[in-house]
């Protein structure tokens, strides 16, 4: 006999602080990891609002740079950080709850389907491969730019839903802006509009026509970007990383690793090792593995857009950004906070179109109980600095970064032995990397004196 589920948005809401809280509750735990320390700790830009206004006209990312102004000003240390990241991701699972009900409710079978939305919120507040933007302080970047996207998805479904013209030309376009605010990636926005609209039997012409304040919004936001010296002297530098064949091959390896710690999150990674490509040579299962996800969103388009839309979502925010910009480093776990939701949406309908109602709140279960269990695996990583980076070194020991790192960790513990060791191994992979060959010679700088 199935469980009885919540019907309330209120119930849901409690639901889903409950499953954050258990899942979560060990991250308060973490301390400042990585990036952090030149995002936050070191950087004076977010230390007051004097500082803060003083960036803006020459930093990006103002609206993430305030909110850890908030946090660093209100003194209540990382811990504050800790607590803003859970709020921002209770409110994300809301959202996808909200957006999952909605995309339901345009099914013939949204009857059957109806507890659903619940337990794709539930996944997605206890999926381990979001840790990296909840319990990594600035995977906030990612979880923030999250919010004010998916909420700006909600005003425009309601709008259209309620013909209410200001949610539609006002408050979409305006959480649109909050989110590239946030971060550039929400550029995929006026996308998503479209994919929504095509995924629920629309058509794009007359979808096209309330949608175009969120376009406005895109030319307008290209054109700020492209005379600001901050963004436009990184778009340079990123351009002449690689060609643009190398640039398609990384993305559809980052790709494919990305899927794969979505549908496989055992081996969680904060820099993982994956070699830029400069050509196909070296992917040819990668590529496979896409092009086969791609048939299968084409055919399955007319009688299940549910396994289309998630795969089509998916492509779309993780390959067409970094293919005229790309990154040296091609792929983060956190990549999937935005990307994965629907992915969970087209599991849960199938899995409930393929079993009754018992079977499914079964396997779902079991799901959430395996899926939490690795987070809160996973957020002890984050408790110090040491331990992060000794799992990280084991998932990728290849990496001159990762054990720099790691050895820096150790010298800031003390451990000098096992500093020198990282130190040592970091240039032998990379003899030219200079970080590692500085710290080495700090530790021997302080030998002598001692």
């Amino acid at each position: 006999m199935p469980v009885r589920l919540p019907e309330t948005d209120f119930s849901v809401l409690l639901w889903l602080t409950l499953a954050v809280s258990i899942c979560y509750a060990n991250a308060l735990n973490g301390t400042f990891q990585f990036d952090d320390y030149n995002v936050i700790v070191n950087n004076p830009g977010v230390h007051s609002w004097a500082g803060w206004a003083e960036g803006l006209s020459l930093g990006i990312r103002p609206l993430l740079k305030f909110s850890y102004t908030l946090n660093w000003t209100m003194g209540t240390g990382v811990i504050g950080f800790h607590l803003t990241n859970l709020l921002i991701h209770l409110t994300n699972a809301y959202l996808v709850y909200r957006l999952a009900q909605a995309f339901v409710q345009q099914q013939w079978q949204q009857d059957k389907l109806r507890h659903v939305p619940f337990f794709v919120a539930l996944l997605f507040a206890a999926h381990p491969v979001y840790t990296e933007a909840v319990t990594y302080i600035c995977g906030r970047s990612t979880s923030l730019m999250t919010l004010f996207y998916l909420a700006g998805l909600l005003a425009y479904i309601s709008g259209r839903t309620q013909q209410n013209s200001v949610k539609v030309y006002g408050l979409a376009p305006l959480l649109f802006v909050i989110a590239l605010g946030v971060k550039e990636t929400a550029v995929t926005f006026p996308l998503v509009l479209l994919l929504w609209e095509y995924a629920c039997g629309g058509k794009w012409k007359r979808a096209l026509r309330p949608q175009w304040p969120s376009w406005l919004v895109l030319i307008l936001g290209a054109l700020i970007f492209l005379f600001n010296d901050s963004y436009l002297s990184h778009m340079e530098r990123s351009a002449q990383l690689n060609s643009l064949q190398g640039n398609i091959a990384n993305q559809i390896t980052a790709f494919s690793y990305l899927m794969r710690q979505w549908a496989l999150p055992l081996w969680l990674n904060i820099d993982p090792d994956l070699l830029l490509q400069n050509d196909f040579s070296a992917i040819l299962l990668p590529l496979v593995f896409f092009l086969a996800l791609f048939v299968i969103m084409v055919v399955c388009w007319r009688e299940r857009p549910w396994i289309s839309f998630a795969l089509a979502w998916a492509m779309l925010q993780l390959i067409p950004l970094h293919l005229f910009l790309p990154r040296i480093d091609i792929a983060n776990d956190r990549q999937m906070y935005l990307a994965g939701w629907p992915l969970s949406l087209a599991l849960c309908i199938e899995l409930r179109l393929w079993t009754d109602g018992t079977r499914t709140q079964a396997f779902v279960a079991l799901l959430l109980l395996g899926l939490a269990s690795l987070t809160v695996l996973r957020n002890q990583d984050y408790v110090s600095e040491i331990r992060l980076w000794e799992d990280t070194a084991i998932r990728s020991p290849n990496k001159a970064r990762v054990h720099n790192n790691l050895g820096y960790a150790y010298m800031l513990a003390r451990r000098n032995d096992e500093a020198r060791r990282e130190f040592t191994i970091a240039l032998q992979l990379d003899p030219s990397f200079y970080k590692a060959r500085y710290n080495l010679y700090r530790l021997d700088d302080e030998a002598s004196l001692n």
